[in-house]
């Protein structure tokens, strides 16, 4: 498994929504959610022009989405 390492915001937004997730609001962060099994996944990425490691790691926690996609 390789190291996370941090990505661009505009990186993040589109494995989100390479993977079903919509743009629903967007403020000082922008807020994705997703319908899935009867279940909403809601997660966000702040407006900063790198997301640090720990919000990756947060972001894959809310997706429910592997580790590997974000590497």
């Amino acid at each position: 498994m390789a190291k996370l390492r941090p990505l661009t915001r505009r990186r993040v937004t589109e494995i989100l929504k390479t993977n079903g997730f919509e743009e629903v609001r967007s403020g000082k962060h922008t807020t994705f959610k997703k319908n899935r099994a009867g279940r909403v996944l809601t997660t966000w990425v702040p407006h900063h022009r790198e997301v640090t490691v720990f919000v990756i790691q947060y972001i894959i926690k809310q997706s429910e989405k592997e580790r590997s996609e974000f590497e």
